[in-house]
């Protein structure tokens, strides 16, 4: 048994598959943290030139 899901989550989609997930979270994340601002509502680093 334990064999068996250690080859399952060593096989390349399903490690492929885990890292997209992963990052995919973390950009998630980060956009809820920062808000969905466009370009004239918060501090955008062009607004002062």
């Amino acid at each position: 048994m334990r064999q068996k899901l250690k080859s399952f989550f060593y096989q390349e989609k399903v490690r492929w598959g885990s890292r997209f997930l992963y990052y995919l979270l973390i950009l998630l994340l980060l956009f809820f943290m920062y808000g969905f601002n466009d370009a004239s509502a918060g501090s955008y680093i062009y607004n002062d030139f």
